[in-house]
């Protein structure tokens, strides 16, 4: 019985090794909690929601792609007594083969101002943009 129960355990294990993923880094170097959500697809013509998360102030997380695809990503960030500020970010193409991978590194730096400089490099969106799954 244990070798019956070990053999489809083995073989399932060496199949998720085996497997090639897409990594994407994302690095929070700000004083701001980020929020962020990877969308399928063209920001023009985006086919939905992949992920979303959070990452802390001057934190950092991996995220995994199994296929070859188009993204791009809307952030929110916040600060205990100030307003969000909403963003989104240009198109990336992931690509996932028998030759390769991607591995991606993106990092978020804001500048905290008095001004009305836009806190975030990329494309200011409003609120709703930001929450729409779209």
């Amino acid at each position: 019985m244990k070798k019956t129960l070990f053999l489809p355990v083995f073989v399932f294990l060496f199949h998720l090794v085996g497997a090639q993923r897409a990594e994407l880094h994302i690095d929070n170097n700000s004083m701001r909690t980020l929020e962020i959500k990877i969308m399928k697809g063209h920001p023009d013509r985006s086919t939905g929601l992949y992920t979303k998360f959070t990452i802390n102030p001057y934190g950092r997380t991996t995220k995994y792609f199994s296929s070859t695809g188009d993204y791009f990503m809307k952030v929110k960030a916040m600060r205990p007594e100030r307003k969000p500020a909403y963003s989104k970010g240009d198109p990336f193409r992931v690509y996932v083969g028998a030759d390769g991978y991607s591995v991606m590194t993106i990092t978020y730096s804001i500048q905290e101002t008095t001004t009305s400089v836009n806190p975030l490099n990329g494309e200011t969106i409003s609120e709703a943009e930001y929450e729409g799954d779209y």
